[in-house]
Order: structure tokens, then C-alpha cells, then sequence
């Protein structure tokens, strides 16, 4: 028996993102539903960063670039529902041609007044999954334009498939992913977003985001999802493979890497918190 998707979409935004390797879906979130986990949201990463009080420029150039808390649905009851939509986990799947969907990660992604602009980078070679079908929902929580960090693609980057990893953090020599001969000098794309829409991108899409040169903050919130076939390629220390006992060669799957589509007929109960990922995770 085939799951009815709660939003099916038109095999219009299917093929756009298939060429271009992102794509905005209209209206995926009710205005209750942006309120309602943007609070939540709002309320977690307030606890997570209530130690640090430095000043913008005081901090790491990685962390100019944004506030990062992973793994909220872990922590935080009240982000659950959004982690586990089942409107976004089955338009994720639509979206792959995937029959189903694990997930890889969620995260607040906050960019304060005066953060820089976040490097362009591809996400998935940062992760020891090859070139399995991935693909992130990006979820605004506030109107977001290019005075204030807007998400920004390369049209068609995800067909080219791995190039060499961006050191976001900054810690090692430098490289212009947009340099790459690969790329044929196509530049980035900035694509505006109001809450209640969704901006998808595949694990290979080139991307990056602008500086916000706001008063306030750009929130935004992202839930990764894998495809459930999906196999572990490499040894190297991943946390929520390792915390899962995922070997190399093994489906990736097990603790804090649960279905989400379809549905589970009960969601599992969150992890025990045995420490926290670390590392360049996205934007």
C-alpha cells in the first residue's frame, strides 16, 4: 500500500529542482505552524547560547558566519513536530524519487547583525556518505533577503557531482569553490524567501549565503534528509554514525537517524545525550 503524500508536488517543481539542484516550494507551512516552531526554535538556541556573550567580531570566523544548534529535535520537544512534518518528509522523498527517507541532521541556523557571508560549499563531501541521494530543507522563520543572508545557488552544480571540500571554518588555506573549472564560472543565485515557503537543495548544490547587513536576526531552521538505502563509505568520526553503531558498508540507520518517511506509526524516543556534533554541518 502506496503512503499518500500530504503535499504532492507538480512535476514542474520535480523537474526544476532535477535541473537546478534547488528549488522554492510555496506555502508548505501555515503562518500557526512558522509561529508556533519558530518560537520553539527561538526558545532553544536562546538556552543553547545563553553562556556566550562575546561580541560578533570576538568570535571565530565559522561562527561569524552563523549560530549553529544541531539537533534540536533531540533536546527540545516543541521542535519535534517540525523535524518530523510529514508534508516536508514526504516532499523530500518526492523530490530524491527516493520511496524512503531517513533523517541525516537538523539545525538552527541563526546569522546575526554584522555575520559575514557564509562561504559557497557543497555539503554532502563533508560526510562519509558518497554520493547517496540527500537533500536539505531550508525553513525561514523570518522574511529573508539579500540585505540580511539570503541563500544563494549555482544552477545545474549538483550534476557535477563531488568537488574539492571548502574548509568553512577557515581554519586551513583557503579555496574559492567558484573557481572550480567545473562550475564553467556560473555564479551564485540569490533566491528571497518569506516564511511558510521552503528553499530545497541536493547534498551536491553549490551554495552559500549572503552577510546580513540587518538589524536583526536571519533565522532559519534546516532538517536533512537521506535516502533510507543509503550506506555508510568511510571510517572517518561522524558523530551520529558512530553514536549508532554504523559501520562502513552499513545502512545508515538506528539511534537519532530515524524515518521519516513514510511515517513511522510512533516516533522514537530521542536519544540519550552522550555529546553533541560538531563541525562545518551547513548553513
Amino acid at each position: 500500500m502506496t503512503t499518500k503524500f500530504p503535499i504532492a508536488l507538480s512535476p514542474e517543481i520535480v523537474k526544476a529542482f532535477r535541473s537546478q539542484g534547488f528549488v522554492v516550494t510555496p506555502d508548505v507551512l501555515t503562518k500557526e505552524e512558522v509561529v508556533q516552531y519558530g518560537s520553539a526554535i527561538d526558545q532553544a538556541v536562546a538556552v543553547r547560547t545563553a553562556s556566550d556573550t562575546r561580541a560578533i567580531t570576538d568570535k571565530s570566523t565559522y561562527e561569524q558566519s552563523f549560530l549553529q544548534c544541531m539537533r534540536l529535535c533531540e533536546t527540545d520537544p516543541g521542535v519535534v513536530g517540525l523535524t518530523f512534518h510529514e508534508g516536508l518528509a514526504g516532499i523530500a522523498a518526492q523530490l530524491l524519487g527516493v520511496p524512503s527517507v531517513n533523517l541525516w541532521q537538523d539545525q538552527a541556523l541563526f546569522k546575526e547583525p554584522g555575520g559575514r557571508e557564509t562561504t559557497a560549499h557543497q555539503d554532502q563531501p563533508f560526510w562519509p556518505i558518497g554520493q547517496a541521494p540527500l537533500i536539505s530543507a531550508w525553513i525561514p522563520l523570518n522574511a529573508v533577503h539579500e540585505g540580511n543572508g539570503a541563500m544563494a545557488y549555482v544552477p545545474g552544480s549538483h550534476l557535477v557531482g563531488p568537488l574539492k571540500v571548502v574548509d568553512i571554518t577557515h581554519t586551513s588555506e583557503p579555496f574559492d569553490i567558484l573557481n572550480d573549472p567545473a562550475l564553467a564560472g556560473e555564479p551564485l543565485r540569490v533566491v528571497p524567501v518569506n516564511p511558510g515557503s521552503v528553499i530545497w537543495h541536493h547534498g551536491f548544490t553549490v551554495h552559500g549565503a549572503g552577510a546580513n547587513h540587518s538589524d536583526s536576526v536571519r533565522r532559519a531552521f534546516t532538517v536533512v534528509y537521506l535516502s533510507a538505502d543509503a550506506t555508510r563509505t568511510k571510517a572517518w568520526p561522524t558523530f551520529p554514525l558512530d553514536r549508532a553503531g554504523v559501520d562502513v558498508g552499513d545502512r545508515i540507520e538506528g539511534e537519532g537517524l530515524p524515518r521519516l518517511w513514510p511515517p513511522l506509526a510512533a516516533r522514537p524516543a530521542p536519544p540519550v545525550q552522550k555529546g553533541a556534533g560538531t563541525g562545518p554541518q551547513g548553513l
